[in-house]
């Protein structure tokens, strides 16, 4: 991805990074291996991130996503680290 800003076209470092679309594309799949991940007990972003092999701010946008749609919701309490932990909401019919 290179947006432009006037005339200088910006260049991320970074080729790994994968677009929005494709972020988005693998929605379903992601939801099914962190809700997996999750089984076990609460998990904070990065430990969800490790469990499910995926960069933390990929993780990040699907979490949100997951607790904006009632499937997750964080522990009030952040861990040492300062990362809330995240758990499974029990949903009717799942």
């Amino acid at each position: 991805m290179t947006p432009s800003t006037g005339g200088t076209t910006i260049r991320y470092a970074d080729p790994t990074n994968r677009s929005v679309r494709e972020i988005v594309r693998d929605e379903q799949v992601m939801r099914r291996r962190i809700l997996a991940a999750l089984a076990d007990g609460p998990l904070t972003v990065p430990e969800i991130a490790a469990a499910v092999e995926r960069p933390s701010h990929e993780v990040m946008f699907w979490v949100m996503g997951l607790r904006k749609y009632g499937w997750l919701a964080e522990i009030k309490e952040a861990s040492d680290e300062g990362y809330f932990r995240y758990q499974v909401v029990e949903r009717e019919g799942s």
